[in-house]
């Protein structure tokens, strides 16, 4: 008599096999897969499953199939074959939905085949977001006897012309009033389907940071302010109250500059707005320094890169292949991380939970959040030679069961970069491919992660505020560019002295100011320094300050001199009378004081000449 097995058939996100016997069962069946995905203008996909599973044994007959998919939403689930409806039930369990669908004939005997049609509809694979459409199909996990598997993708012609297509599809059509992309099993055995349309977003964001100083003293305290970084531009459109300076660090950071009096505490609000870009807005990549790659290579607190668990961990990884390039390093690493961690969805719930760190995480694999899932990532990645940070920031989500934001009680989320010596900086996002089932964020990114804070020399600075706002923005990117020079020259110099002349460059505009040549001339006078400076971007509400030294040859010089800067597109001239050293106010009582002197010693030698002279004539015998 032939064994019944249930055989529980299950895909993460999209089919994979999950079964209650031993693990040899799975390879008594195998299946195909028809796969459609037929989204409406509202970003409603209609998902159609034609599934054919094959009895490979005489043994052994299927009764059930369970799916098991990376959607909180899944609606209108049914199931039909060739007999009829076939009971389906639905049921949630966390960020995953699972189907069952039941059987209404058996498959036994060599060779027979069940086919039948699973149905359901989710808004969980296409989001808007602003005047952008993200569509995002999660990949095949790893799973034996999948013979076949085709999956077409259908979205509105309104969607506009795909910006961004990971992986590129085996073929592209347009039937009727849709976009038709086709894509094969080998394609998506290696990652998922992710689509773009639009190049850009826009967000208004508004920040709120609290300081605070203990001390009985006054001391000068910074935050970070959104940072310009290879895709995003930001203008900061108020800041208020305004800073000392706004500064940049190691990093690139935007770091604003405030004096807190002793015992007392301080609120700065800052608004503006972001632009992102889905490609990077250079071609040619960053240049790393031997300095910064090891500044950015070495151990932190978090990032335990040299720890013994953490080399065992990365000779694990590497054991199967040697990766040659540093994409191969970082996809080994990144899958692993993907693989191995787990989203702790109750561990957030603690408002004081701690950040473990990568080493932590290693050893409580069950229990992580984003931080863990980035620092992890950035040890493994250190330590075998990659450079890689952390970044900090707003990450936009219709779904967070299934893309969660956990770095503080409001939408903030932690994500990781790494450096490649061909395309720079490249962000991955390893916490939200495993929440999401298997959606591609390494391949390719999106336009959903807005950055507050680059952290690479440190883990744990600059200081990010976690009361943020930001919405899509309604309007456009404007920009407003505004520098202004201040030259604190006098209006008089002396000649043969040198003069010290700060030139002062303030950025007042909402944008950073790129780098810029200062430029100095002047007439008939000497100056000391180099004619040109080149200055560094300077932040909104940022300033620096550049001092020349002026100076005549000589001292009796007198004459009328025009000195002239230029910088950032302005030219500021400035008279100066050099006058000779005689008429400095001074100088005539100096002079006076000098004769006053001589004529002094003068006459009280001449007296004692004289004495003596008069002593020799009185003397007995003369």
């Amino acid at each position: 008599m032939r064994k019944i097995l249930s055989v529980f058939i299950a895909l993460l996100v999209i089919f994979f096999f999950i079964l209650p016997a031993p693990a040899l069962a799975e390879n008594e069946f195998s299946t195909s897969y028809d796969v459609t995905y037929d989204i409406n203008k509202e970003g409603l996909a209609q998902v159609t499953q034609k599934i054919s599973l094959k009895n490979l044994t005489d043994r052994y007959y299927a009764s059930n199939f369970t799916l098991t998919i990376g959607s909180t939403t899944v609606v209108e689930a049914s199931a039909y074959n060739e007999s009829g409806a076939m009971e389906t039930y639905v049921e949630n369990k966390g960020n995953k939905t699972v189907m069952t669908v039941k059987f209404n004939q058996q498959i036994a005997g060599l060779d027979k085949t069940q086919t039948f049609t699973l149905k359901f509809k989710s808004k969980d694979f296409a989001q808007p977001t602003g005047k952008i459409w993200e569509v995002n199909l999660p990949k095949i996990p790893e799973a034996s006897n999948i013979d076949k598997y085709n999956l077409a993708l259908l979205v509105p012609l309104s969607f506009g012309d795909p910006t961004s297509i990971s992986p590129l599809p085996k073929s592209q059509s347009t039937p009727l009033d849709k976009l038709q992309f086709s894509f094969t099993k080998e394609q998506l055995e290696q990652s998922g389907v992710s689509i773009s349309f639009g190049t850009s977003q826009v967000f208004d964001f508004n920040i709120k940071y609290k300081l605070a100083n203990t001390s009985l003293f006054p001391v000068t305290a910074s935050l970070s302010l959104p940072p310009d970084t290879q895709y995003q531009d930001v203008v900061i459109n108020q800041l208020h109250p305004q800073p000392l300076n706004v500064t940049i660090d190691e990093d690139g950071n935007y770091l604003a500059w405030y004096r807190i009096p002793g015992n007392s505490k301080k609120t700065v609000l800052a608004t503006g707005t972001a632009q992102l870009y889905i490609k990077p807005k250079s071609k040619q990549p960053l240049i790393l320094t031997a300095q910064q790659i090891q500044e950015l290579t070495k151990t932190d607190q978090y990032w335990e890169k040299d720890n013994p668990a953490i080399a065992a961990t990365l000779s694990e990884i590497f054991k199967k292949e040697t990766p040659k390039t540093t994409r191969d390093k970082i996809k080994l690493i990144y899958r692993f991380v993907v693989d191995t961690l787990k989203y702790d969805t109750q561990r957030i719930n603690d408002p004081n939970f701690d950040r473990l760190g990568a080493v932590t995480a290693l050893n409580n694999p069950t229990s992580t959040v984003c931080m863990e899932f980035t620092d992890l990532f950035i040890a493994l990645s250190r330590a075998a030679g990659v450079p890689a940070r952390e970044l900090d920031g707003y990450a936009y989500s219709q779904n967070k069961n299934l893309r969660p934001l956990s770095l503080s009680r409001d939408l903030l989320h932690a994500w990781p970069e790494y450096y490649d010596e061909k395309s720079g900086w490249v962000m991955v996002d390893p916490t939200w491919e495993n929440t999401s089932g298997g959606v591609d964020y390494f391949n390719k990114f999106d336009l959903n992660h807005f950055v507050l804070a680059k952290k690479g020399f440190s883990s744990t600075g600059p200081f990010v505020s976690d009361d943020v706002g930001v919405s899509i923005s309604e309007g456009q990117f404007v920009t407003n560019p505004k520098v202004e020079v201040a030259v604190d020259l006098p209006e008089a110099i002396w000649a043969g002295f040198s003069a010290s002349v700060p030139i002062r460059v303030l950025n007042q505009g909402n944008l950073a100011q790129s780098p810029q040549s200062l430029i100095i001339n002047s007439q008939g006078i000497e100056n000391l320094g180099p004619s040109s400076v080149e200055l560094g971007v300077i932040p909104p509400f940022g300033s620096t300050t550049y001092k020349i030294n002026l100076k005549t040859p000589f001292v009796w010089q007198s004459f009328d001199s025009l000195v002239e800067v230029k910088v950032a597109g302005q030219t500021i001239s400035k008279k100066v009378t050099v006058k000779p050293f005689f008429l400095f106010y001074p100088f005539p009582y100096v002079f006076g004081g000098l004769i006053t002197v001589i004529a002094g010693i003068y006459f009280m030698t001449l007296v004692i000449h004289l004495r003596q002279k008069s002593v020799k004539l009185s003397a007995p015998g003369k």
